[in-house]
């Protein structure tokens, strides 16, 4: 029995939403207020650097001729922004985890949780989405080699604003920013 790509998408949802819960209800139900000036620049630069990734992503890609689904690109935007954040953010506390058995040095810990979160994220989206999206990707694009340094900047900003402040509703609103992005450029449906 073969599953529809929104079935798909929907479990790996309701699987992120399960690890969310596990691993961070505490950071969900509050809200770290610290908003000191490196927080709020790693916000601002945040922010900048999705815009960046929204023109690239814009520009490198097709839609194949696929008309924009709104409910798509809302469910989309809303769901996978939460259930990916909790999925990179549970991969990076294992990653820390994992380093604190060894140093407590904050460098040590940040790059080992950084390193698993980068892993997690390359696979899931090789082994997962490129499978299950439609084609959209224009190879002959010059602005596509810009794609992945943007990405790494997107998950180093990320990555910075859980470890310093554990600030996950942030990255769960950048994080839905860029799926919009995504989903309005791609434009697939969630409802066929």
């Amino acid at each position: 029995m073969t599953l529809s790509v929104p079935v798909m998408i929907y479990a790996y949802w309701a699987f992120a939403f399960l690890v969310g819960m596990v691993f961070f209800k505490k950071d969900i139900l509050t809200f770290n207020r610290e908003f000191d000036s490196r927080r709020i620049a790693l916000l601002v630069a945040s922010l900048l650097i999705i815009a960046v990734n929204a023109w690239v992503y814009s520009h490198s890609t097709s839609d194949g001729g696929r008309k924009l689904d709104i409910l798509t690109v809302l469910v989309f935007s809303v769901g996978n922004g939460i259930a990916e954040t909790f999925m990179f953010y549970a991969v990076f506390r294992i990653g820390t985890a994992l380093a604190g058995r060894f140093t407590q040095n904050p460098w040590a810990l940040f790059i080992t949780g950084f390193i698993c979160f980068m892993i997690y994220s390359g696979l899931i989206h090789g082994l997962f989405w490129i499978n299950i999206l439609p084609t959209h990707v224009v190879q002959t694009s010059p602005y596509k080699p810009f794609f992945m340094p943007v990405q790494m900047l997107i998950a180093s900003s990320w990555a910075l604003s859980f470890f310093w402040y554990r600030d996950i509703r942030s990255v769960i609103f950048l994080h839905a920013l860029v799926d919009l992005t995504m989903a309005c450029n791609v434009k697939f449906s969630l409802f066929n």
